[in-house]
């Protein structure tokens, strides 16, 4: 889609209604709320984010003596932690024991579905297409340590004592602009399957759109969800990301992939035209559509709409399917400083 086309999505006079800001609050859980068995899971699959992410950073430092940046090292550490067996297995295993003891608790399935999802299906992409003897380029193995610092921080946000210290540092700093999302995501490979989804990232913006790291999780649970999607289902195994201002108060994210026919009739028999049902739960092929009617409710509370069916019935988060091109598209309130403060 063109700039004008990405502008006619929705209405471009949508309001920023909310008192305060967002925060990134909400939309998490306590430990309490799983199953021993669970619990256990959990950490194990948020330490092994932390690792990935913390060996990046160890090495990146060491550049700043004149060192080498070691992407073999990486490479190495990262991808077999995240192909090992046991690993693989955690993640298949998680959330069983909780559903087994009946229906979970408010929250507890959003938070699974993007701790099982999130940032770490392009993490273990990568690690299989390593494991199958395909060759995982320098810039692919830093993107998947960027990865992993997003899905841990995802994991903070969906369960709130996860870690405290760092998760009560996430509620204090740090200001986003949007440049810190386009350029993790531009011209990065999603390997999906045997595919190599390519995705590309274009903004028509500067500014900031994030106060504190708990409400970039909240932007990158949402965003994540989407991309998720569409490198599931391009029909070309390409991907695009725009964010483009709409008025002075929000940002317009628009995830697009192209889509197969029977993916478009698909879609059709499954909403009956009315692709905001994909927000509102249980219409999703292959799912229950537990992610994308969270991604409504974050979006709503974000935008300080009443509910998640009045966000999409105003067009602040919603898909449409033009001439075999799949589009979502969410909005994101723009952050600017109070006057006076640095």
């Amino acid at each position: 889609m063109d700039y004008e086309e990405q502008l006619a999505l929705a209405p471009c006079d949508l309001t920023y209604t909310r008192p305060t800001r967002y925060d990134g609050s909400g939309f998490s859980v306590q430990l309490s709320h799983f199953a021993p068995a669970d619990l256990d899971l959990l950490t194990r699959v948020y330490r092994v984010m932390r690792r990935a992410h913390g060996l990046w950073l160890h090495l990146r430092d060491a550049t700043r003596t004149g060192a080498p940046l070691h992407i073999d090292l990486l490479r190495r550490h990262i991808l077999r932690e995240l192909r090992d067996r046991n690993f693989l297995l955690t993640l298949r295993e998680l959330g069983a024991a909780t559903y087994a003891l009946g229906t979970p608790g408010h929250g507890v399935p959003g938070a699974l579905h993007d701790i099982r999802g999130g940032a770490l299906l392009a993490l273990i992409g990568f690690a299989a297409a390593e494991a199958r003897g395909e060759s995982i380029s320098d810039g692919e193995i830093r993107h998947a340590a960027l990865r992993a610092r997003d899905h841990a921080r995802i994991m903070r946000h969906a369960v709130s004592d996860l870690d405290p210290q760092l998760r009560e540092i996430d509620a204090e700093i740090k200001t986003h602009t949007i440049l810190d999302f386009v350029d993790k995501w531009d011209s990065s490979i999603y390997r999906a399957g045997e595919r190599m989804v390519a995705i590309s990232a274009e903004v028509n913006f500067d500014g900031m759109v994030a106060n504190h790291d708990l409400e970039t999780a909240a932007i990158d649970r949402v965003l994540c969800t989407h991309i998720n999607n569409a490198a599931r289902y391009t029909a070309n195994d390409r991907v695009s990301i725009t964010a483009l201002p709409i008025n002075d108060q929000l940002i317009r994210w628009v995830i697009e992939n192209p889509i197969f026919p029977d993916q478009s009739q698909n879609l059709r028999e499954a909403t009956g035209g009315d692709l905001g049902k994909l927000y509102r739960g249980g219409t999703t092929r292959g799912g229950h559509s537990i992610g994308l009617a969270q991604c409504a409710e974050i979006v709503a509370v974000a935008c300080g709409q009443g509910s998640a069916d009045e966000a999409v019935y105003r067009g602040y988060i919603g898909s449409t399917v033009r001439d075999l091109r799949y589009a979502a598209w969410f909005h994101w309130p723009i952050f600017r400083k109070p006057a006076g403060k640095r």
